[in-house]
């Protein structure tokens, strides 16, 4: 059996239990249960220059009373050149400012073969370096150019985390492909720390999680007093980066609409807050209504949490954002950033603030402290809807790659001469030129194949190649399934035929699957498919962020992001509209564990097969930004979360030649360019503005639109807008419903006086709360000029306010 080991240098030097070492000691005390993973927890011994092996009794001793237990078995040691090519080392501590530098250490282990893997949490160090020291940004440069190097596998908390990750690789030109993999924090509270115990002896983790939490009585008289008042509570190290200095504002604006609320800030002075924290320390109402308490125990924190009623976390960064997290999973309305990690955190369970403004956050204060009806509708929206993420589903998804490395599954991949390509098509004209388009630019097709309608396979079985061409009838795949076939949505169609490619004779373990729109445009290599020993999966978007509503497609988008994040995989959008490469293996996982689900529901089986794939076999794939051009077919549909860097695949639409004309292949991405370019230049002029709107206070709190049938709220506008002419503005805001079920409610515009864009948000609940769009277009408005936009809300086609809006934006058009 392979050995893991994670070197707790750092925690054991600091004696922390809060932020990484959290991390650190819940993944412990969780894998110290696994029969089938050897983790053994290691220290460096700087005299020795080696590494003590914790015995599991100490260990438990440790994560029961980190404060005062010192290790007392140090016999037990391993030189650097001792590990060998069956150990996995494990970083997941803090451990760039330890004095055994990662550079010399992983060259070390690498000349024997040793597995390197990385936890890594956020790159603050060095993409936000303004709130680090100097020292600690010096020292993470160098433990991440290792990572760069040497690594074998980055684990990260949030994708916002993997992106930095990778931005900052390509920034240095390091072109060596890195396995990665995004695994969620828990958020409940559960391995407590003893006090005044150095001789405890070991508990079962079970038994340590009851003594901390449930036996525990409250320590600090000042949370025993707290927690029967209405406060507000902002959990995070009072430092710069955090922003406390916002709530507090916000704060001193509301007190006196508000006298029976609280502030309650915990957290520990954090580094370059001097001002901040003198102008605490002498605020008039500290320990009036306002407190600031540090030091406190986990039991005291779950207190503080149950009872809050908000919670508040304000961070311009975060590489996750524990405290939102810990919040909803207490059911707790919570109020955040909307930057970075926080709305992977939070989702449409947590409200935003989209400037860190102090006119957002009074407003948003304002409306909950104000409308007892609208706080209990989004806490039972919260309840109902957040998905708890547990550090016990952290530790499985953690223990179950590191098991995914020492026992390989479906490894070495070797790519074959040739690739089946397997079509489900209802078009054979389209079907036929995609054909005839592959033919001419894949050299390495085996065969093609079509599963179509009974009645449309003479047509298919007409098309020419100068490779075989196998149409299959989809009645004798789907079996049973074929009964009701036709009345099925779009969407179920697609995945029931796809599930049940499977059942197709003589399909090879890895195929590739396509829509017979998806046209190579230029020659393809098998590279483009396999590329050392790793299966290429093309991304276009998050699931995290789409917003439309509109079609069978966007749903199966929203069911998707509900079901892999229950399971804890990762939230990516691979229905990228070109040919992907299926390991035949893994897509019968899939289908095992989906397939109801999919019977019952839209959902896309493009991103349920590499989400699963990616999660639960990270080495087998290598993430990819898509290659496709005409994905939208037009730019004003959604704006580009992902811009490829090359395209090799049209997805082809014939209205896209409005003259009939063809276009040449090599004058494809030549003809999208100049409206592409307009369109990129759009979020770089929101980027541009975004610090003048947020220090001038330059944003719209919340606006209210209000009607016998119910009340909208948006947040997230600024005072203005700047965009180039020809485009449409898709600018993302949120959304909350309070009324009747099923009303139709439309967000837009009037612009110098005339009616502008509407879009319908379908499909609101009683109470709602999601991302919507307000799409502005600047297609017929002249270059040069500025426009006044009323924003308005239609319920049920009926305008509230119409050109008497008291809600102005400023269009400026380039």
């Amino acid at each position: 059996m392979a050995t893991v080991y994670v070197d707790i240098s750092n925690y054991y030097t600091t004696r922390a239990h809060t932020g990484i070492q959290r991390v650190v000691r819940e993944f412990l005390s969780k894998a110290a249960d696994d029969k089938n993973l050897a983790v053994q927890c290691i220290y460096f011994d700087l005299d020795s220059h080696k590494f003590v092996q914790i015995s599991p009794t100490e260990l438990s001793a440790f994560l029961a009373d980190v404060k005062n237990y010192v290790f007392k078995n140090t016999a037990n040691q391993k030189k650097i050149e001792d590990f060998c090519s069956t150990d996995i080392f494990l970083d997941m501590d803090g451990v760039w400012n330890n004095p055994l530098k990662r550079d010399y250490l992983y060259k070390k282990l690498k000349q024997n073969q040793v597995k390197i893997v990385n936890f890594l949490y956020d790159l603050v160090p060095v993409v936000k370096s303004q709130f680090s020291h100097s020292n600690t940004t010096r020292n993470f440069v160098t433990y991440l150019y290792a990572i760069y190097q040497y690594s074998d596998l980055v684990l990260f908390d949030s994708r916002s985390a993997e992106l930095d990750f990778l931005q900052v690789k390509e920034k240095i030109g390091n072109g060596r492909p890195i396995p990665s993999r995004v695994i969620k924090l828990g958020a409940d509270i559960s391995v407590g720390q003893k006090k005044n115990s150095p001789n405890s002896k070991a508990k079962s983790s079970k038994n340590k999680q009851r003594s901390a939490v449930e036996q525990q009585a409250p320590a600090d008289k000042t949370v025993t007093e707290l927690v029967k008042t209405r406060y507000l509570l902002f959990v995070g190290t009072l430092e710069p980066r955090k922003d406390q200095q916002l709530l507090l504002t916000a704060f001193e604006q509301i007190a006196h609409k508000h006298p029976d609320t609280n502030l309650v800030f915990v957290g520990k002075a954090g580094w370059n807050n001097d001002e901040f924290l003198q102008y605490l320390g002498s605020h008039k109402l500290l320990n009036q209504s306002v407190f600031w308490l540090q030091g406190l125990s986990d039991n005291d924190l779950t207190l503080l949490y149950k009872h809050a009623h908000i919670c508040v976390y304000l961070s311009k960064y975060e590489g996750f954002g524990l405290p939102i997290a810990e919040s909803l999973g207490n059911g707790k309305l919570t109020i955040a950033s909307n930057n970075s990690s926080m709305f992977e955190v939070g989702k449409n369970c947590a409200d935003y603030i989209s400037y860190n403004s102090v006119n957002e956050l009074t407003d948003l204060l304002d409306l909950y402290l104000s409308n007892n009806r609208l706080y209990w509708e989004k806490l039972a929206f919260i309840e109902k809807n957040h998905i708890h993420y547990s550090w016990d589903m952290m530790a499985k998804s953690t223990i179950s790659v590191l098991k995914s490395l020492t026992r390989p599954k479906y490894l070495p991949i070797q790519a074959p001469e040739k690739l089946q390509f397997v079509f489900i098509s209802i078009d054979a004209d389209k079907c036929g030129r995609t054909i005839a388009k592959t033919d001419k630019y894949i050299p390495f097709v085996k065969e093609y194949i079509v599963v179509t309608r009974p009645d449309m396979m003479p047509r298919f079985q007409e098309i020419q190649s100068q490779f075989p061409i196998r149409v299959i009838d989809e009645n004798k795949i789907l079996g049973k399934y074929a009964e009701g076939f036709a009345k099925r949505d779009h969407v179920s169609k697609n995945w029931l035929l796809r599930s049940s490619l499977l059942n197709l004779n003589n399909l090879d373990d890895c195929f590739v699957m396509l829509d017979d729109d998806n046209q190579p445009f230029k020659p393809i290599p098998m590279e483009n498919f396999i590329l050392d020993g790793r299966y290429s999966a093309y991304y276009f978007y998050d699931l995290l962020s789409w917003k439309e509503r509109m079609t069978e497609y966007d749903e199966g988008q929203h069911n998707m992001k509900v079901v892999l994040d229950k399971d804890g995989y990762e939230l990516l959008s691979y229905s990228s509209h070109r040919p992907q490469i299926i390991d035949k293996r893994i897509w019968r996982e899939v289908v095992d564990k989906y397939f109801d689900i999919g019977l019952n529901m839209p959902i896309d089986e493009w991103s349920m097969y590499f989400n699963y794939g990616v999660s639960n076999y990270p080495m087998l794939f290598d993430k990819k930004v898509f290659d496709t051009l005409n994905w939208p077919g037009s730019y004003q549909n959604w704006e580009l979360k992902y811009i490829p860097q090359q395209y090799n695949f049209n997805n082809y639409y014939p209205e896209n030649n409005p003259d009939g004309q063809p276009i040449a292949d090599n004058e494809l991405v030549s003809s999208k360019e100049p409206m592409f370019n307009l369109y990129r230049n759009n979020p770089q002029l929101i980027e541009k503005n975004f610090p003048i709107q947020k220090e001038n206070n330059m944003v719209h709190g919340v606006l209210r639109f209000q009607t016998a049938k119910g009340s909208v709220y948006l947040s997230g506008i600024p005072y203005y807008f700047e965009a180039k002419q020809g485009t449409w503005i898709d600018f993302p805001l949120n959304l909350k419903w309070l009324g009747e079920a099923g009303c139709n409610v439309e967000i837009g515009y009037f612009i110098n006086g005339g009616r502008g864009h509407f879009v319908s948000v379908p499909k609101l609940a009683a109470f709602d709360d999601r991302t919507a769009g307000l799409k502005i277009s600047c297609t017929s408005l002249k270059a040069g000029q500025d426009y006044d936009l009323l924003i308005d809300v239609k319920i049920d086609g009926k305008h509230v306010y119409q050109t008497e809006s008291p809600y102005l934006v400023k269009l400026f058009v380039f």
